[in-house]
């Protein structure tokens, strides 16, 4: 640990910027912040002016590789390179939180693999979400298993959100027929989600009093695919917005059940909220979702293999309504609280800190970290 009275200093990448998107770095840092932890943004001047224990970053890659023309993402990468060479001279250890293992928009695969090459022997500490996460860390990137690395879960989304409506009044503003089932899709819209799947799917699958909702941003291509793909179908909505804060209640009160039907996933944060409003969610056998049903139990997480066909739905359909009792019962996500996550956090955070050598050996896990956190000991 810390020595005693040593104020933890952290410089976060994001902090607080992206809250209104997605608040989970302001629920982390502000159950850190209770816990007498310093947190501020990251800035190149406060990196060079001020000393800090721990740069912590978030989707450092989506940061620096995703989006621009290579001219842009070459300077983005010099100062990232330059900003790390700064936090080894300064002894600052950096602290990367995975999310992803790659990119969600993967259109510069050279660069890519420059800033991996940049990162990953700079990096002291790791934190996955999942143990399913860090066996997929170690595949793809086998040298971060020489950094301390911990395992400490996504928190959950209970009491962030307005959450004044039941489903009665949540319908009646969405314009949804009383006593018609509900299955909603709720977050950003891109091609990973397999969003046009699941309108196909539920549109083959013909259930009677049935309703699927569609809420999130979408780039005007994908508008136009998935409004093919709904064709003359009235039974499928679309909401082609960004859900502020105050309707995310409105479509989740209205679920009788959330689907989430990734192609690809490694963490989920929008199962997690759909769980922190008590509402059952259909997901792939991918990534950590099957970690996350050992967790809150199969009454609230079910699980299919494979692609999602209108049978997986239907029979999904059926197991909601059978267990429809159960909807006003409160998922039990408790291991996901803040505090708990701010404190296996700052201990992550400590270890890095007063390490006497900047990496591990190879393989190495830092003690005491993952059987903590471990989804069986929740």
């Amino acid at each position: 640990m810390i020595p005693h009275r040593h104020i933890l200093k952290v410089i976060a990448s994001p902090y607080r910027e992206n809250a209104d998107a997605n608040p989970v770095q302001s629920l982390l840092y502000d159950a850190m912040e209770k816990a007498g932890v310093r947190v501020t943004s990251y800035s190149r001047q406060k990196l060079l002016r001020e000393s800090w224990d721990v740069w912590h970053l978030h989707w450092p890659a989506e940061y620096i590789v995703s989006g621009g023309n290579v001219y842009n993402i070459a300077r983005r990468l010099l100062r990232f390179w330059l900003a790390l060479k700064v936090a080894r001279f300064k002894h600052i250890k950096i602290v990367w939180t995975v999310h992803n293992i790659r990119p969600h928009e993967r259109n510069h695969r050279v660069l890519e693999r420059v800033f991996w090459r940049i990162f990953i022997p700079n990096i002291d500490g790791i934190i996955c979400l999942s143990e399913t996460g860090k066996k997929e860390l170690f595949r793809v990137h086998p040298q971060t298993q020489s950094a301390h690395i911990f395992t400490i879960p996504h928190g959950h989304y209970r009491g962030v959100y307005p959450d004044v409506m039941d489903k009665e009044q949540a319908c009646a503003a969405l314009g949804i027929p009383p006593g018609d089932f509900v299955a909603v899709f709720i977050g950003y819209i891109r091609a990973y989600k397999g969003v046009g799947r699941l309108i196909r799917s539920f549109v083959k699958a013909r259930l009677a009093n049935s309703k699927l909702l569609v809420a999130g941003a979408a780039v005007d291509s994908m508008k136009r695919d998935l409004a093919k793909a709904c064709g003359s179908n009235s039974n499928v909505r679309l909401f082609f917005e960004f859900v502020n804060r105050h309707d995310v209640q409105k479509y989740l009160r209205a679920a009788d059940l959330v689907i989430l039907p990734f192609k690809e996933i490694l963490n989920s944060g929008s199962a997690i909220l759909a769980l922190s409003f008590d509402r059952p969610i259909l997901v792939p056998a991918y990534g950590a979702l099957a970690e996350l049903r050992e967790i809150v139990g199969s009454d609230w997480v079910r699980l299919y293999d494979g692609e999602l066909t209108a049978e997986t739905i239907d029979a999904a359909v059926r197991w909601a309504k059978a267990r429809q009792a159960k909807l006003d019962a409160r998922a039990p996500i408790d291991a996901l609280n803040w505090d708990r996550i701010a404190r296996l956090t700052i201990e992550a955070f400590s270890q890095c800190a007063t390490a006497s050598t900047p990496r591990t050996a190879p393989g190495r896990e830092a003690k005491g970290s993952a059987s903590e956190v471990s989804p069986q000991s929740r």
